[in-house]
């Protein structure tokens, strides 16, 4: 039965410390989070140019009722 109880509070000393730990120090970037910003152009400006997305080809859109 102590081997039960003190496997558990080791468990969940364990899990309590991993969730409360972070990988990515507070004031710095984080790695995981450096490439999510906009693409630049050449010139180091933001792209203006937005996509276009498009769910049916022009064949299928022009066969549809409206």
């Amino acid at each position: 039965m102590r081997r039960i109880l003190f496997a558990l509070s080791i468990g969940t000393l364990v899990l309590f410390t991993s969730a409360n730990t972070s990988s990515c120090s507070r004031k710095s970037g984080c790695p995981a989070y450096e490439g999510l910003h906009a693409k630049k152009n050449k010139r180091g400006e933001l792209k203006k140019k937005k996509g276009k997305s498009e769910l049916f080809s022009k064949k299928t859109r022009k066969k549809m009722p409206d």
